[in-house]
């Protein structure tokens, strides 16, 4: 049997081995999936809830048994574990549990032209849903998914991270303690030959959280079954800061954004947009908060975290590579720890006095990090810093902080990102009713809100006649006549002539073409 090793990444010791699922086997486990789909798409949105009400009470309950292992097998400080990772959970699971019933109603649609019919959507579960997750929020990004999935009644296919699996176990554990149905949520363990086999086994949709690399080699292999796919993939997001903004703010704000989760967020702040003329207070304020921050002596513990993923350093390495004093100034940080469990936290910004910006043409600023790492350039107009905003290939989240919030929202709807924060960062991921997706590399779809929940659902037109409208042939019908083609033209022009003097002047003529056909055609 072939198997994964879960590390600490702080230590490098050795937490499990486990098991890797065989391929061959994820067909039955789909199968299985279907069956008790079935059986939990029957239980009302009411009665599903209190399943999670269960696995609610089950996470409180080991709250700290939870957190310390997301701060092991992920390497992040223990406050973000409850704050980022559980915390959303816990807020997701109220908010839609309570919510589900009234999403799934049937939604009317008002009909402006045919009031003797009646329509209205119709929605029901997909069936089995592949959710195949990241390491970086093994807890909150995965549980999001799946909690709305669930409640949207469909069963779950889960993936975690090969590199965090013993979070992905402890997920399987909330919801088996929890009574779910049996099958309803299935654990995959292994790393990508698993993911490929997920892909192609014909579930009903995919929710891909990952590099843009992956994310287009799972879209180009669900085509092959028209599997539809949300792809949540990089961010390079920016923070524009705006000469009116206060400093002690501005900073704290790029503090969070830039190094919580040690910069390992799609929607982490990688850029910053600074007007000139407060470009050398913010740097040195920046700095100077910076320096005060320190990594635990053990997992959990401190305000910064370690660098998860092994491979991801290769990536810090080959973007500080390019730097040089022509190119950039390196203000602080840009080296790893003595034991390379972590990049020093590290600012970049142009040279004094740089006036070509090369620090934008560099990968340092171009390329997603996803680590401790903020580069700085500067801007005079506000026209360049949205210019520089969207000169990128991602737009997943981009940030604006000023005390003018009106010309702060000015700047947000110009900046081409599937949220913009004014004077926040990265946190609304967390919020259970906010849409969370991005676009051009960053992907596409929406998960949270009430847009992500329909993503669980398809949806069904239901059209019939109003219950008190008489049954008649449609006036579209079979035979086509002269009276009927004169009708339609005079109807077009009393419905949708620029003046009602000549809509008016149409509605004697149907009326008339309209009698005619009906006389000679018996169509009531």
């Amino acid at each position: 049997m072939e198997t994964i090793i879960s590390r600490n990444p702080s230590t490098g010791a050795t937490l499990a081995t486990l098991d890797k699922t065989p391929v061959e086997i994820i067909p039955t486990l789909l199968a299985k999936a279907r069956e008790a789909q079935k059986k939990w798409a029957l239980i009302s949105p009411k009665d599903r809830y209190q399943y999670f009400v269960n696995a609610r009470e089950y996470i409180l309950d080991h709250l700290e048994e939870i957190a310390e292992l997301i701060c092991k097998e992920n390497g992040k400080p223990k406050l973000e574990a409850i704050v980022n990772d559980i915390l959303p959970t816990l807020e997701l699971m109220t908010h839609y549990g309570k919510s589900a019933a009234d999403l799934l109603k049937d939604k009317p649609i008002h009909m402006r032209v045919m009031k003797h019919k009646k329509s209205y959507l119709q929605y029901w579960p997909k069936g089995v849903i592949a959710v195949i997750a990241p390491w970086n929020y093994p807890f909150s990004i995965p549980m999001g998914e799946i909690v709305l999935a669930m409640l949207a009644g469909n069963a779950v296919l889960f993936k975690p991270s090969e590199i965090t699996p013993l979070i992905g176990m402890k997920i399987f554990e909330i919801f088996e303690q929890a009574c779910f149905p049996k099958d309803l949520i299935q654990v995959i363990m292994g790393d990508g030959a698993q993911g490929s086999a997920l892909v192609k086994s014909k579930v009903d949709k995919i929710f891909f959280t990952g590099s843009v690399a992956t994310g287009k080699r799972v879209m180009a292999s669900a085509s092959e079954n028209l599997t539809p796919v949300i792809l949540e993939l990089g961010g390079k997001d920016p923070m524009v800061v705006l000469e009116d903004a206060d400093l002690d703010f501005a900073t704290s704000a790029a503090l969070w954004g830039g190094f919580s989760n040690s910069g390992q967020a799609c929607a982490s702040v990688e850029r910053i947009i600074i007007h000139e003329n407060i470009h050398d207070k913010f740097v040195f304020l920046l700095k100077e908060k910076l320096a005060k921050l320190h990594h635990g002596a053990k997992p959990g513990e401190g305000d910064l975290g370690v660098a998860t993923y092994e491979k991801q350093k290769a990536i810090y390495e080959d973007q500080l590579k390019e730097l040089n004093p022509s190119t950039s100034t390196v203000v602080t940080g840009g080296k790893f720890s003595s034991d390379k469990t972590y990049l020093e936290p590290t600012i970049i910004t142009n040279p004094p006095n740089s006036h070509s910006c090369p620090l934008e043409n560099m990968k340092v600023y171009t390329d997603e990090t996803f680590g401790p790492v903020v580069a700085i350039t500067t801007f005079k107009t506000i026209s360049e810093a949205v210019e520089k905003a969207n000169h990128n290939n991602y737009g997943l989240l981009a940030s604006v902080i000023a005390k003018n919030t009106a010309v702060a929202e000015t700047v947000a709807r110009q900046i081409e990102a599937g949220s913009v924060l004014i004077n926040e960062v990265i946190y609304t991921h967390g919020l259970s009713e906010t849409p969370w997706g991005g676009l051009k590399d960053s992907g596409f779809g929406k998960v949270h809100s009430d847009s992500g929940f329909y993503e669980f659902l398809n949806v069904r037109h239901i059209h019939k006649e109003a219950w008190w409208a008489p049954r008649f042939k449609s006036l579209w019908w079979f035979p086509y006549t002269e009276h009927q083609l004169g009708m339609f033209k005079y109807f077009m022009g009393f419905m949708f002539r620029k003046s009602w003097t000549q809509r008016l002047k149409n509605l004697p003529p149907m009326i008339s073409e309209f009698i005619q056909m009906i006389k000679k055609e018996k169509r009531l």
